[in-house]
């Protein structure tokens, strides 16, 4: 149960950083109190007090009262700011029972005034899982799943161009079914990480928001996806009860030690990975140069970013506490109509790179293809000729390259332009989304506002390389999920810390 008189407020956190920090300071260099002032500062700037609104509903009205609930988030967080910096590199078992227990200095700044008084190990652990609004019984050791359960890996599959060829999606669930539940006010999907995300938004984003490093009146948001591997066997492995003798060994039960893992494909590598997909929604902050994640999500390694983005963006909608972006950035991944006609009916900018691989326009023949600015591309490739506009068809008019002078020849001249003048294309003036955004493609508003997509790229090597998500020995989603939300806390806090010190220079 959570008793509220045994939570530390934020006040009383202060002051015993600052009534036992300077009398550390002072006493003996060897407590080293002051070289953790970078820390120190931003943990300061951490107010937990909100979460005494949300996280009491996650706890039963009977059994032991809960304690240390502050001290133990204040000590994940300084954990993951110092990782690699201590003994325990990126143990928690280590950092829990040596490195806490032998610097007064790290037990000061989590909010305990002595070492008696810290948590132990299981209570980390018990509040991880508490955040989990899902079930975890597939994760229990005693939990057993049919051999074969992740299948074999696949294999790579070269295209008819010589090209590796990404796997499409197998979920029967389209975009358009997606964005129908949404514009319905359905859940678009079960969300079992939305007790993280409403932690995360009280925070990280909201305070981000008050101190102006966020811009509520023109917030864009980027959204992108990338890999990320699991710790784990996609192969399972025998119970202890079952011996190398047992008739049934083959065709058994099997452990999973990350059951939520599957097979998919890392695009920047080429190849296909065990594990899951990080999709997260991310704004930047020109002025400070830094950029903030706003929504974590995990999903299925094989599901596509265009429905990631959707089910991201309808948890962003219901655990944001209604922030609303004034634009949003995606790559060609996400080009698909249900997601401008969603963007639209929120009265979103929608800024997306046209993917030439699909037929982009309703109105366009089936073989005329186009580039991600939206400009048709010929049978062969060639961009067409701008002819201007025929305001008869309300269209804009393209000629075929090669009689316009373009190009000097095309291997498709006799079946696609056998007269002299040659093939024409009309694409209706404002006839879909895709092509008549709100914001102009060929606009330069539109090129320096798409510039901020890269903001989930660097938020993506911050997460996975500088706060070393890829090295932690940890599995399922429940934990992957509880790790990227206090990263993406600790993100925010670097941020703090430097719009501070460049204010007050």
């Amino acid at each position: 149960m959570f008793k509220p008189e045994l939570w530390q407020s934020h006040d009383e956190y202060r002051t015993i950083v600052s009534s036992m920090g300077r009398r550390l300071s002072r006493n003996n260099p060897k407590y080293s109190f002051d070289s953790y002032d970078g820390e120190r500062q931003k943990l300061l700037s951490l107010n937990l007090d909100p979460l005494l609104e949300l996280i009491p509903s996650l706890y039963s009205d009977g059994g032991r009262p809960a304690q240390h609930q502050a001290q133990i988030i204040r000590s994940l967080i300084l954990f993951v700011l110092l990782f690699n910096k201590t003994k325990a590199r990126t143990s928690l078992t280590s950092w829990v029972r040596n490195v806490l227990p032998g610097s007064i200095s790290l037990t000061v700044l989590i909010g305990c005034p002595s070492i008696e008084e810290l948590p132990p190990l299981g209570s980390y652990y018990d509040l991880m899982n508490r955040f989990w609004m899902g079930t975890r019984d597939a994760c229990s050791r005693s939990s057993l799943l049919p051999p074969g359960k992740n299948g074999r890996k696949p294999k790579k599959v070269i295209g008819p161009d010589g090209k590796l060829v990404e796997p499409e999606d197998t979920c029967t669930t389209t975009t358009r079914d997606i964005v129908d539940a949404v514009m319905d006010g359905r859940p678009a999907s079960p969300n079992p990480e939305a007790a993280l995300q409403k932690i995360f938004s009280l925070l990280a984003v909201f305070p981000s928001l008050r101190l102006g490093l966020l811009d509520a009146q023109d917030l864009t948001v980027s959204g992108d996806g990338t890999a990320v591997p699991s710790h784990s066997s996609p192969y399972g492995r025998h119970p202890a009860s079952c011996s190398t003798s047992c008739p049934f060994r083959n065709t058994c039960g099997r452990h999973y030690s990350d059951p939520d893992a599957g097979w998919g494909w890392d695009s920047d590598n080429e190849t296909w990975y065990f594990g899951h997909t990080l999709y997260m929604l991310c704004s930047r902050n020109n002025e400070l140069k830094v950029e903030l994640p706003l929504l974590m999500k995990f999903t299925d390694a094989r599901r596509h970013d265009s429905k990631n983005f959707l089910y991201s963006i309808d948890d962003f909608g219901r655990n944001g506490f209604g922030l609303s972006p004034r634009n949003v950035c995606l790559d060609s991944a996400h080009d698909n109509i249900p997601t401008y006609m969603l963007l639209e009916r929120w009265g979103i900018n929608s800024l997306i790179d046209i993917n030439g691989r699909a037929k982009a326009s309703e109105n366009a023949p089936d073989d005329i293809t186009f580039n991600k600015d939206g400009h048709p591309l010929c049978r062969a490739g060639h961009e067409m000729k701008p002819w201007g506009n025929d305001p008869v068809k309300d269209a804009h008019k393209y000629r075929c390259p090669l009689r316009c002078g373009s190009i000097k020849k095309c291997p498709y001249e006799a079946e696609c332009s056998p007269g002299s003048y040659g093939r024409t294309v009309y694409i209706k003036n404002h006839g879909d989304l895709r092509f008549h955004p709100r914001i102009p493609r060929d606009s330069q508003e539109y090129k320096d506002t798409y510039k901020e997509r890269t903001a989930c790229e660097r938020v993506n090597d911050r997460v996975l390389n500088d706060y070393c998500l890829q090295q932690l020995k940890i599995r399922g989603r429940d934990h992957f999920s509880f790790w990227a939300m206090i990263i993406g806390i600790c993100i925010h806090l670097d941020a703090r810390y430097k719009a501070a010190h460049l204010y007050a220079a």
